[in-house]
Parts: structure tokens; C-alpha cells; sequence
């Protein structure tokens, strides 16, 4: 029976681990496909280099297909639901399939030649599926022009740190590590008496330990195996038999830290129980040297629980927020950004702020003809801790958000419960006029609009609960609560802003155009193909937001494990405190005191350790863990007592039977 226990519980800690296995799979298929062969993979930033961007990618294939590395660009499949990745050639040279398949839920990914580098950043992942002699010299010469590079390899130390080093993994390991563990000592309390009697009959110390453990080792390695194969096979019929020795490996190389983990712990826990014949001498209980184990673990177990469910929350949170980030991204799929050389104010010099100032009739005209066709969209933040450097404050707002109605109709798609609330020019905090009063004149294109500004936009507040996305400095979306918002609608954008402002807001992304072709073909007219690139604008955004829900369904596995272990290590502490109070339970509870008077002295003790425990966790993570913490510290000591009378009352029973 007890074996059969040992196999079930393991069963089920190893599923957790093969659903890992899985995420860990999927995560490498994203970052490594399996299916071409990738050597390693490098994250270029080249925001501090001196290459002029719209030559990078011509360099980067002739470098590549110098050294035959098989450079690929990834991007997002900006087709359908974005949810997948196509593979850009770099280079020229290589033989590689029109289409790979992927792991999971992803469609299958197109391999395009390096045409389609056209309207991508130069920034982002490279995969080198080539070979590696010259990777070397590759690296060095991306050093010398100043490129920031980002390795990753494919090697066994990649899985380690997949399992180890990303905490959602680290943290689902643990709590398998932790069950396991509890079963180990659930394995020794059963054994405890088999194994005094033979310690009695002068049976060999290492001839017990081998018994014991081989028979737990057995037991485990057996769930272990038929849940490989299980876990195999539906890899294999569900995502592609390709994928099932990389699977496989991960599966192995994990189920074998934790059952090592296991065994470490259970030696621990039998050197420190060992029986020894005076027990039996003295009719000790042959459990009695469990206790101090059992009690340790189930401290240990609870302090891990309570460090698992603040980040579990976040997670969570994390997760709803990115889910809303990606769905407000799928909706920017065919929205595009100009690049230019550089920014201005930046690093390039006079000649980059010259090339500024001749583009800006051109980049005002490419405006004014794309919003009679309503294909701009604008979407400018101020924040309230910026205006407070120069003494402002826009209270109880904390955002000024102009858009035009381009970003609003955007917004509304995926919020059909936004609602704006008008506000009058008394109700606008006075700092906000007075900023808006101050920088409308360095922005608009008519100085009597300035002095008009407040009937040229219209100002509101929102209500509702969802909150309202706008576009951060640098492309990055951001999320604001609804009561937060100041937000300012223009009802034009050409006509209201000049060109020195638009070109601004078009070189920070916070404006963007809908449509890839119309917008390269505006770009095309005035002949500035080769001094603006048009980008995709959710291309590296749509890649961010793709993996988060995994993350969460791991950690509320590992919670679920932790709990198990928790369970199990407190109902064998139960059971030892209640086997060696035994001796004065028994008369109390005939003399007809009730169940908890029985327990409590022990139950109030466990108390004031728990509540301890509690507080200290509180104290490290800090205060946004005071109520996941607290609460669920609340609801383990609350379910305590019932563990704690469970246990006496069974042991009086097998007691009154002369049983125990």
C-alpha cells in the first residue's frame, strides 16, 4: 500500500514537471528552433553604434554570408492573430525550407529571404544556424562598432539556467523537490518500526539504508518512467515527434536533480531518526526521532509556501497586464513608425540636426497627406513626476495624454466600456494650463491657435475600470488607470502641430501611420526611401508579450505542489506528536475532555511559531506582500487544528484497539 502511495504522489509531482518540461520546450523552440539547427543566439542593440542603420543589414549579410554563419532575424507573423514568428535571411547564402514547424499552439513559421528585412528594426534577436569557426571574429567586429551584444548558446548550461535561474522554473522545482521530500519522510515514519526491529536483530546499517531506499528509489523511478513515456508519446502526437528528444532531455535532466535533491534529504532525515535498540528497550515509540525532522520540514515547507504566493500574485498581475498589453499590440499590427539616421539632440552632431531640419517640410507633408486618408495615429504622454522638476503638478491627474481620434477609435475597439467625460476650462488643474499654456506655442503651427488652444482641443476625464493605453517615449506602450488620465483629444493632427513637433513625435514613435504600403509609398514620393525607413511598430512588442501565461500556470503548479508538501508534512508531524502524547491523551480524553482541550496545548504552540514565520516573510518581501502573505498565513494556521485533532483522534482509536 505504502509503495503505492510513493507511486501516486511522485506520478503526480512529476506531471508538474513534465508540464515544465514543457514551457521549457516551448520557451527554447521560440528562442532555438529546433528545426534550424541553432548554433546560438545574440540580441543586438545598435543604439550606441556608429553604422548608419539603414546599412546594418547589409553589412550584417555580408559578414554572414562571409562566414557562412546563416544569420537569421526574428520578428513576429504580424498576420492572423500575431501570435507566431517568421525567420528574416539576413545574408544571401544558405539552403533553408519556406517553413519550419513550431512547438505549442504556434503556427508554423515562414522562412523569408532578406526582402523582408525592409521594414524591420535593426535592433533584436539574430539566430546563428551556420557555422561557428568565425563567430569569433563576428563578435569582434561587432565590438569595434560598438554594437551591444546579448549571447545565449545552445548547450546543457541553457537548460540548467532555464530550470534554475528563471525563477518561475527555479520556483517549480522547488516545490517538487519539497513534495518529494515530505514523501521521503512519509516513507521513514512507515518504515520506523521494520526498521528498529531489524537494527533489534543485528541486521547491517548499510543493508537497511539499501532496503529502504531502494524499495522509495524504486517506487519513484517507476512513476517516474511511465509518466516519461505518457509525456513522450503525447509530445510526440501533439507537437511533432522532432521535438521529443530536446523534451525528453529537459524531462530527464530535471526529474534527476529532484530525485537526487530527495535523496540527499532523505539521508539527512534517516541519519538524524536512526533507531537504536535502547528505544525498543525503554518502549519508546519508534517514531519519536521523526519529530524533530518532521517539524523542521513542515517549518521550512510553510515558509516557502508563504514565499511563493506574493510572486505567484504578481505573476498574475503581471499576466492580466501583458495579456492587455498584447491584445492592444495585436491591434497596432499593421501600424508603422518612421526611422530616421538619429534622433535629434542626439549624439550625431550638427550634420544629424541639419538632416533633421530638411526633413521636417517633408515628414509634415508625408502627415498631412496620410491624415486625409485617417491613417495617422498620435498618442503623446506628459507625466505628472515630469512636470514636477520644474515645480508643477497636474493632481489629482497623473497623466496628460493627447491623441487624436485615430488612437481613440483604436482604443475603443478592444474597450467598449471607455466612456469620456467633457471637462471645462475651470475643471483643468491650474499647472496643467498653465505647462499646456507655456509649450502650445513651441508646437503649433498657427500662432493664433496657441492663444485658441482650449476650442481647438477638447479636454476629459475617463471613467471605467479598464486601463487606457498610450504610447510611451521610444515606442513603448503603457498603461494608466482610467481616474488618472487627463486626456486632450486634437481634432486634427497637421493642421494643429508643425512640423518641428511632428517630426519629434514621429522620431520617438508616439506617432505612427496605419498601413505599411501606403506609408512606404508616401515615403517613396518625395524620394526619401533611402533617408526614412518605415518599421513595423508592434514588431518587438508582440514578441514581449507572448509567454506570460505559461509563466502563471507554472507558479500556481508549484503553489499547488508546495501546499501538497505542506499537507503531507504537517499530517506526519500531526501523527508523531499525537504517537508520543499518546500516553497523557488517552486518560484526558476518557475523562471526557473534548478534542480540542486534548490539543490545544500543542495547536497554540504551532501558532505562535507560524505567526512568527509570517511576520518575518512580510518583513523581507515588503509591504506589497502584507496581504497575500498574511492572508494565506491566516488560512494554513486556521486549517491547523483540524489537522492536529484529525491525528489524535486516530491514534486514541488504534489505541482503545490496542492497535497503535
Amino acid at each position: 500500500m505504502h509503495k503505492k502511495i510513493v507511486m501516486v504522489v511522485s506520478a503526480v509531482q512529476f506531471f508538474l514537471l513534465a508540464f515544465a518540461a514543457v514551457v521549457v520546450s516551448d520557451v527554447h523552440d521560440r528562442f532555438f528552433p529546433e528545426l534550424l539547427d541553432v548554433k546560438a543566439k545574440v540580441t543586438l542593440d545598435f543604439s550606441q553604434s556608429d553604422l548608419q542603420k539603414e546599412d546594418v543589414f547589409q553589412q550584417l549579410g555580408a559578414m554572414g554570408d562571409q562566414w557562412e554563419l546563416g544569420l537569421m532575424k526574428v520578428a513576429p507573423d504580424l498576420r492572423g492573430d500575431q501570435s507566431g514568428q517568421i525567420f528574416i535571411q539576413v545574408g544571401q547564402k544558405g539552403e533553408f525550407p519556406k517553413r519550419i514547424q513550431r512547438f505549442g499552439r504556434e503556427p508554423d513559421a515562414e522562412i523569408r529571404d532578406h526582402r523582408a528585412l525592409s521594414h524591420s528594426f535593426t535592433d533584436g534577436d539574430y539566430l546563428v544556424t551556420g557555422k561557428t569557426e568565425h563567430l569569433n571574429e563576428w563578435k569582434d567586429w561587432l565590438t569595434s562598432h560598438r554594437v551591444d551584444q546579448k549571447w545565449s548558446e545552445e548547450t546543457l548550461f541553457t537548460i540548467l539556467q532555464f530550470l534554475i535561474v528563471q525563477s518561475d522554473f527555479g520556483v517549480a522545482l522547488l516545490a517538487v523537490s519539497m513534495l518529494m521530500v515530505s514523501l521521503a519522510l512519509y516513507w521513514l515514519a512507515v518504515k520506523a518500526k521494520g526498521r528498529a526491529l531489524r537494527v533489534l536483530a543485528g541486521v547491517p546499517k548499510w543493508r537497511i539504508q539499501c532496503e529502504d531506499f531502494g524499495q522509495f528509489v524504486l517506487a519513484m523511478v517507476l512513476a517516474a518512467a511511465i509518466l516519461d513515456v505518457l509525456a513522450a508519446l503525447y509530445v510526440g502526437f501533439v507537437h511533432g515527434w522532432v521535438f521529443v528528444p530536446y523534451y525528453s532531455k529537459v524531462l530527464l535532466l530535471a526529474e534527476t536533480m529532484v530525485i537526487f535533491l530527495t535523496l540527499i534529504c532523505a539521508w539527512i532525515f534517516s541519519v538524524a531518526s536512526w533507531p537504536n535498540p535502547e528505544m525498543l528497550a525503554m518502549r519508546e515509540p519508534v517514531v519519536k526521532r521523526l519529530a524533530r525532522s518532521s517539524a523542521v520540514l513542515k517549518l521550512v515547507v510553510f515558509a516557502f509556501v508563504l514565499s511563493a504566493v506574493s510572486p505567484a500574485v504578481s505573476a498574475y498581475t503581471n499576466a492580466r497586464k501583458t495579456a492587455q498589453e498584447q491584445v492592444m499590440w495585436k491591434s497596432l499590427a499593421d501600424q508603422v513608425v518612421l526611422v530616421f539616421p538619429s534622433r535629434p539632440g542626439s549624439t550625431g552632431g550638427a550634420e544629424i540636426e541639419h538632416l533633421f531640419q530638411t526633413l521636417q517640410p517633408s515628414v509634415g507633408d508625408i502627415v498631412r497627406q496620410a491624415e486625409t486618408a485617417h491613417r495617422v495615429v498620435l498618442s503623446k504622454a506628459w507625466k505628472g513626476d515630469d512636470l514636477s522638476i520644474d515645480g508643477m503638478t497636474i493632481a489629482p491627474y497623473r497623466y496628460m495624454i493627447i491623441v487624436n481620434e485615430q488612437w481613440l477609435d483604436i482604443v475603443r475597439r478592444k474597450n467598449k466600456r471607455l466612456s469620456l467625460v467633457p471637462l471645462t476650462l475651470e475643471q483643468i488643474p491650474k499647472d496643467a494650463k498653465q505647462f499646456l499654456e507655456l509649450s502650445i506655442p513651441l508646437f503649433v503651427r498657427k500662432q493664433q491657435q496657441a492663444k485658441n488652444i482650449w476650442h481647438e482641443v477638447k479636454m476629459y476625464r475617463l471613467t471605467g475600470s479598464s486601463p487606457f493605453p498610450f504610447v510611451g517615449s521610444g515606442g513603448q506602450l503603457e498603461f494608466a488607470r482610467p481616474k488618472d488620465v487627463l486626456l486632450l483629444v486634437a481634432p486634427h493632427v497637421h493642421a494643429l502641430f508643425n512640423d518641428n513637433f511632428l517630426i519629434s513625435v514621429a522620431s520617438s514613435a508616439e506617432l505612427s501611420f496605419i498601413g505599411i504600403e501606403e506609408t512606404q509609398k508616401l515615403v517613396s514620393e518625395r524620394g526619401l526611401q533611402n533617408r526614412i525607413r518605415v518599421n513595423y511598430m508592434a514588431e518587438e512588442g508582440i514578441l514581449r508579450a507572448q509567454l506570460y501565461a505559461y509563466f502563471v500556470w507554472l507558479r500556481i503548479g508549484s503553489i499547488v505542489a508546495l501546499l501538497a508538501a505542506l499537507a503531507i508534512a504537517a499530517t506526519i508531524s500531526a501523527f508523531i506528536i499525537a504517537v508520543l502524547k499518546a500516553k497523557r491523551d488517552f486518560p484526558l480524553r476518557l475523562a471526557g475532555a473534548s478534542w480540542w482541550n486534548v490539543s490545544c496545548g500543542r495547536i497554540v504552540k504551532e501558532w505562535v511559531l507560524g505567526g512568527i514565520v509570517v511576520m518575518l516573510i512580510m518583513l523581507f518581501q515588503g509591504i506589497n506582500s502584507l496581504l497575500p502573505v498574511g492572508l494565506t498565513g491566516l488560512l494554513v494556521l486556521a486549517v491547523l487544528p483540524f489537522v492536529h485533532i484529525g491525528a489524535t483522534s486516530w491514534v486514541f482509536a488504534k489505541n482503545s484497539l490496542r492497535q497503535l
